[in-house]
């Protein structure tokens, strides 16, 4: 799937499936993430960053969200850039980390660090207090849950066939 498609139907996806679905106000899936953490690490940081934003800012404007999606967006894009080989058995090599070449429990993990990340960014700026630490933890791990789900079943999909 290329760059274009895939953004497109992610925010698709998220707006007008994701966004819908009440699963009792804990399970925000936000299967977005998986377009910031498929987007080439070949592709230069500023169009990665500005790229992330654009996904972000979008659906913060069908999500009425204030830019909080944009901010976890452009921070896990960041991220990506600055820590790609860490989070593989590639400990000692600069190679560039792509989501189609991982096994499937460096997938994992690759994407359960970057997910995460993004979620407990999300939903501490969406409450902005740290007497609600206990209830954006408790969303982060089940939305976490989830979207790692959503993401094992794209990349099942998405997996080329040899």
């Amino acid at each position: 799937m290329n760059r274009v498609t895939l953004f497109f139907w992610v925010i698709f996806v998220q707006i007008f499936i994701l966004n819908n679905i009440q699963l009792s106000g804990y399970i925000n899936p936000y299967y977005y993430l998986i377009f910031i953490l498929y987007t080439s690490s070949k592709n230069s940081k500023v169009s990665i960053l500005l790229s992330s934003f654009l996904i972000g800012f979008t659906i913060d404007i069908f999500s009425n969200s204030y830019g909080t999606h944009a901010f976890a967006s452009v921070l896990t894009a960041y991220l990506k850039i600055i820590w790609p080989a860490k989070l593989t058995n590639n400990k000692d090599s600069d190679e560039v980390v792509e989501m189609d070449n991982l096994s499937i429990s460096e997938f994992l993990i690759f994407s359960l660090y970057f997910i995460l990340i993004h979620h407990f960014t999300l939903f501490f700026l969406e409450r902005c207090d740290f007497s609600e630490i206990l209830s954006v933890l408790g969303l982060t791990l089940t939305s976490t849950i989830f979207t790692l789900f959503l993401f094992i079943i794209h990349k099942l999909f998405s997996s080329k066939r040899i």
